[in-house]
């Protein structure tokens, strides 16, 4: 059950044991098992109002260092790289690199009114979601033979909080923007949801496993929570 009260919401689960606030984009979330009282809710964020409004801070500045732009002269990355984004008229469409730059040519004009930077936008995303498919799942197939785990299936999705998941039925599936990041930081990914096939959950036996092919995995995941203003373009 849902609710708002002041300036946060209150999540209530019955599969809840404890309390955690959540700061993101959309605001503060207070998460609780169902028999918690709204008063003891208030007092708890009463008490945590600093290191809320810390988190605050540092998700703007996050935000404002990492989000991507489509525009002209803004840094872009791609597989750990950083490129300065272009686009030009073309006979087809493309991307090309040229030293430090990601050029978009785009391709003969349709009868669409979409202004240039909303083309290139549409066109860059599909290519990248290309990219990621081809580049992940080679990966996904490299670690699975190593680890000898068998998946149903692979899947690449937008997901605006998370980098993968794991479904018990043997499905995973990845944040295609995984692309931006270094093939190192992927695989700490890759690792992680083919860790899942083994324990679905994140219990002490789950990280022994997945330090066992990853041994520098809390730098990689500190390194993505840097990051998440990438899942927002």
């Amino acid at each position: 059950m849902n609710e708002t009260i002041e300036q946060y919401r209150i999540i209530r689960s019955a599969r809840r044991k404890t309390a955690a606030i959540q700061v993101d984009e959309k605001g503060v979330s207070v998460r609780v098992p169902v028999w918690v009282t709204d008063q003891w809710v208030r007092d708890w964020v009463a008490k945590k109002q600093d290191w809320i409004a810390r988190q605050q801070t540092l998700m703007a500045q996050n935000l404002e260092m990492f989000c991507l732009k489509t525009e002209k002269g803004a840094v872009f990355p791609f597989l750990g790289k950083e490129y300065v984004l272009d686009w030009c008229n073309g006979a087809r469409w493309d991307v090309q690199f040229e030293g430090d730059a990601l050029i978009v040519v785009m391709g003969k004009r349709r009868s669409n009114k979409k202004i240039d930077s909303e083309r290139v936008e549409a066109y860059l995303k599909k290519w990248l979601k290309e990219q990621a498919e081809q580049i992940i799942s080679e990966r996904v197939r490299y670690w699975a033979d190593i680890k000898g785990v068998q998946y149903n299936s692979l899947k690449y999705k937008s997901f605006k909080r998370r980098w993968g998941s794991c479904s018990a039925r043997g499905e995973i599936t990845f944040n295609w923007r995984l692309v931006f990041a270094d093939k190192n930081i992927i695989d700490y990914v890759v690792i992680h949801e083919l860790s899942h096939l083994t324990y679905l959950n994140h219990s002490p036996r789950f990280w022994a496993l997945v330090e066992k092919y990853c041994p520098d995995w809390k730098e990689k995941r500190s390194y993505l929570q840097s990051k998440n203003a990438w899942v927002l373009w």
